[in-house]
């Protein structure tokens, strides 16, 4: 589960908050604002649709040492109301799982969401990485992502497997370690063309 004092950390971190930066993955090309986590070495990515279409849709990425058993972000900076998105190496394959949570408890199935594994993803012997296109996921029940913004974006992690790896709506632990950063959405808008090439696959 995501921590259960994120908004006490947030204020903590004041002005040491880690912005994120435009970097391309070599394997599919496409351009991601995101943040590398140095403590745990794993990447987060964004690209949006451009801001004028008002899509409700991104392409994100996690890219994770083999350590890290699942690996969650909130689209809201926060455990609470917000869409949390986790995932899982499953063999040589990535589990998804959207979730939610309204206390602070294991967070439940999140309808709505739909999320499309891109081939770039994959499981070696080393990493596992999660190239994903995530529409109906800007907006959700009680939250949005700010799309001409810097939103606070957070992430979880844990080195203890989830309970039934091959099912999405498995069971898992707390997370072992959380953290944030501030995710340039406004800065994450790609061209049309760009945008519908990568989210084809």
């Amino acid at each position: 589960m995501f921590a259960r004092s994120l908004s006490c950390a947030l204020l903590l971190l004041g002005t040491a908050l880690a912005q994120s930066s435009s970097y391309t993955d070599p394997d599919n090309g496409i351009v991601f604002q995101g943040f590398t986590d140095p403590v745990h070495n794993i990447t987060y990515g964004a690209v949006f649709p451009p801001l004028a279409a008002n899509s409700t849709e991104f392409i994100g990425e996690i890219v994770a040492p083999i350590a890290n058993a699942w690996v969650g972000i909130t689209l809201g900076g926060s455990m609470l109301d917000s869409l949390l998105l986790v995932a899982w190496p499953n063999g040589n394959s990535i589990v998804s799982s959207p979730r939610y949570a309204s206390s602070y408890a294991l967070p439940v199935w999140y309808s709505g969401p739909t999320l499309t594994t891109l081939p770039s993803s994959e499981v070696n012997a080393t990493h596992w990485k999660w190239v994903y296109r995530c529409q109906n996921c800007t907006v959700w029940n009680g939250g949005s992502i700010n799309l001409s913004g810097s939103p606070t974006l957070a992430w979880a992690v844990s080195t203890v497997p989830v309970a039934t790896p091959s099912d999405a709506k498995s069971t898992f632990v707390e997370h072992t370690d959380f953290g944030f950063w501030g995710e340039s959405v406004v800065d994450a808008h790609a061209s049309a063309a760009d945008y519908s090439t990568w989210a084809s696959g």
